[in-house]
């Protein structure tokens, strides 16, 4: 929302989004949530994407059903967060897992981390410009078909790289 406080978004059952304005408060860490629209069921997947446009506001990726790959584009405005999406490609359906993990490269732009269903994961470099966020992709590696879920939850161990986590069938935490 433009104010330096991290925000978050939320969507519910019914498929509407909501914006919680970061307050800098641990006590009460987030405002009185805003909705900010209807109809996010339609997407599989949503993900911040940290600011891909180079205008220094957060953005949205959201995958559809169809596997077509959305960018919401943040404009620091908590009563209208995000601008009309643009199409960034199809045939992301056939990832299994999409989260953006932070800068992994050390550009200082967002990256974005996807697993296929054979449990390769793929590496898709952030560009910086709207129309084409990300470039082609590149592969991290194997064998991550045996997590359940993978997020990212920035630098956990103080190194000032962004880390991913991910859980295995169990239940338990890998932290890479």
């Amino acid at each position: 929302t433009g104010d330096g406080r991290p925000d978050l978004v939320a969507r519910d059952s019914a498929g509407v989004l909501w914006l919680y304005r970061g307050t800098g408060n641990a006590s009460a860490p987030f405002a009185a949530r805003t909705r900010v629209g209807g109809g996010w069921n339609t997407y599989s997947s949503l993900t911040s994407a940290g600011d891909l446009t180079g205008d220094s506001r957060p953005d949205l990726i959201a995958r559809d059903s169809a596997g077509v790959l959305w960018l919401y584009q943040g404009t620091g405005n908590a009563s209208a967060p995000f601008a009309a999406r643009t199409r960034v490609g199809g045939g992301w359906n056939t990832y299994s897992s999409l989260t953006s993990a932070g800068d992994l490269t050390g550009d200082s732009r967002p990256d974005l981390i996807a697993r296929d269903s054979a449990g390769v994961l793929w590496l898709y470099q952030g560009t910086g410009n709207a129309s084409a966020p990300y470039a082609a992709r590149t592969r991290v590696g194997g064998g991550w078909n045996t997590y359940s879920s993978l997020t990212s939850a920035g630098d956990l161990t103080g190194d000032s790289r962004p880390d991913l986590i991910a859980r295995d069938s169990a239940g338990v935490l890998w932290l890479y």
